[in-house]
């Protein structure tokens, strides 16, 4: 079958990247058209429960052959059956803890917008599940998602929220998608208001919705502040036992206080510890124009965040560690975080500053005072890394 592939993983080759601990695998490129990569929770996963070589497939489907919530989802978008085989016929379907992260190539529809494309799963009832952790890449037409089981995964759109006041916003993409995934409400049905400033408790809600934690078990606040009802409080109460954010006093939280930059990087860093996410070093360590600004106890945390691609500085490499989070530039980074855990490839290449200006990394390193062919067209690049030419191919600018 031309659309199928199968890649075998030995029991000796999953016994060495246990061994070695070699944290990913890319395991399936090309043929059809997609990439699989695996975590090492998965592959001691996998060797758990087969305890022999297994063969992992990858077969595109006939989106025409789908039927219901399926078919009206997905349409004639990719589809994909997902397996893994071992020991005459047994199938193995869950990775436990691990995770398996896939990009599949997509050029968007004629009027889809970025922060509407998602993966979905079907399942054996024909059930169309949205998953939270899938970006859609505008600058290479990939969707990456990641999961922790296999069945038949396609691309599948939902129509984001127009907001009115995002015209011409750098983050208009980041917001759409965040909103998309349901990590961050508009602050009323027709506006996002990207410039406001990010809350405290709309912080650690969206970090919530993004693990998705049940919060229903929290029937009462500690803190006299937030009161019983509002939708961020069993999200408030379970950041504050994860060690993801501290109360401003024994008994207040300040819901309704802002964040500023180097306390998102700080909430960002010990989400990862939390959920138990090794933080990569992606990125070289940048020293920032205004480093001598950032408090004592951010600066572990603004180094990992920045290091690991997550984090942006702004114009003129400022971090502006002590000024105010906007909504916009939380959006941009719960995309950049959700990216990472999916494929840490994707902080390399192009990149937005939170000042949205475009970039280009290279080996962790963003080019600087030169001259340089990607992809075929020329950009220049200053000596922070700006370019002042992207997107030329995209935006349609003459050649």
């Amino acid at each position: 079958n031309p659309d199928s592939v199968t890649v075998n993983l030995p029991k000796l080759t999953q016994e060495i990247i246990i061994n070695k601990k070699i944290a990913n695998t890319v395991i399936m490129v090309d043929k059809p058209d997609i990439k699989i990569a695996i975590d090492l929770p998965a592959v001691q996963s996998i060797n758990n429960q087969a305890n022999a070589d297994v063969n992992i497939t990858a077969t595109k489907r006939n989106g025409a052959e789908l039927t219901g919530a399926a078919k009206a989802t997905i349409g004639s978008r990719p589809v994909f059956d997902f397996k893994v085989h071992y020991g005459g016929g047994k199938q193995l379907t869950s990775f436990d803890s691990g995770s398996v992260s896939v990009a599949i190539p997509y050029i968007l529809g004629a009027g889809e917008k970025v922060g509407g494309v998602s993966a979905v799963y079907v399942d054996n009832d024909g059930n169309v599940n949205y998953l939270t952790k899938s970006v859609y890449d505008s600058v290479n037409n990939v969707l990456r998602f990641s999961t922790n089981h296999f069945s038949t995964y396609g691309v599948g759109y939902q129509a984001p929220a127009e907001f009115t006041d995002l015209s011409g916003h750098w983050a208009k993409d980041d917001i759409q998608l965040v909103v998309n995934r349901g990590l961050i409400n508009g602050t009323d049905a027709t506006t996002f208001s990207p410039d406001a400033p990010m809350t405290r408790g709309m912080f650690v809600t969206a970090l919530g919705r993004m693990a998705g934690v049940d919060v229903s078990s929290y029937k009462e606040s500690s803190f006299t502040d937030v009161k019983a009802d509002p939708y961020y409080m069993g999200y408030v109460e379970w950041a504050v036992k994860q060690g993801i954010v501290k109360g401003t006093t024994a008994n207040t939280f300040a819901p309704d206080g802002v964040v500023t930059r180097e306390q998102m990087a700080d909430m960002m860093a010990n989400y990862a510890k939390a959920i138990g996410y090794n933080l990569p070093k992606a990125h070289e360590q940048n020293t920032f124009a205004d480093a001598a600004a950032i408090s004592t106890w951010a600066a572990d945390s603004v180094k990992a965040m920045q290091m690991a691609g997550v984090l942006a500085g702004k114009n003129g490499n400022q971090l502006v560690p002590r000024g105010t989070a906007t909504r916009g530039e939380a959006a941009a980074t719960l995309r950049r975080f959700m990216g990472l855990m999916i494929d840490v490839s994707t902080v390399q290449g192009w990149m937005r500053n939170d000042d949205g200006q475009w970039m280009y990394y290279e080996n962790g390193r963003p080019v600087k005072n030169t001259h340089k062919n990607v992809d075929g067209e020329d950009y220049g690049f200053d000596a922070y890394g700006i370019t002042l030419d992207f997107p030329k191919k995209k935006i349609g600018l003459p050649q």
